[in-house]
């Protein structure tokens, strides 16, 4: 979907006013309290900015954008919702608010083939679903060794040298 140039859209709310409270909308929309959001806004002397609606299943979920946390507080203690903090997943490039961590992978040589991201990604996907390892190479040990050694008890125990 394109935007007009003076248009300001969700996106750019979120990165310009990061401190967001998520509501989810009712049934029957917000009819009654939308005046009450007015009064609110209108009492701080700011304008109501609403951030990128979601949907969630059935529900969906509307986004207010403040330029502070304090008032993000005061706007969440009063009508409740979740509080979010705007950060963008790279700089420079702006994707909304980060809800999950997402562990990052430089890109390894194991048994001479370059391992991407992706590959370690998938790698520790299949690590977490699996219940054992019967056969592992001693490359492939030393990546789940060094990324997650929390998943070691999984790996069958080293062989010996002799």
């Amino acid at each position: 979907m394109t935007r007009r140039k003076s248009e300001i859209t969700g996106h750019m709310n979120e990165r310009d006013f990061p401190h967001l409270v998520e509501l989810e909308l009712p049934s029957g929309g917000f009819r009654n309290k939308s005046q009450e959001f007015e009064s609110f806004h209108r009492e701080r002397g700011i304008a109501i900015r609403r951030g990128c609606g979601r949907h969630e299943v059935e529900q969906f979920h509307v986004r207010f954008c403040f330029p502070d946390a304090a008032t993000a507080d005061a706007f969440q203690e009063r009508f409740g919702g979740t509080r979010l903090t705007y950060s963008p997943s790279k700089p420079g490039r702006h994707s909304g608010p980060r809800v999950r961590y997402q562990r990052s992978y430089s890109p390894r040589i194991v048994g001479g083939k370059v391992m991407t991201p992706a590959d370690l990604r998938r790698l520790h996907k299949y690590m977490l679903d699996i219940e054992k390892i019967t056969v592992i190479s001693d490359e492939m040990r030393a990546v789940v060794e060094s990324e997650w050694p929390e998943l070691l008890h999984k790996l069958p125990p080293k062989r010996s040298l002799g």
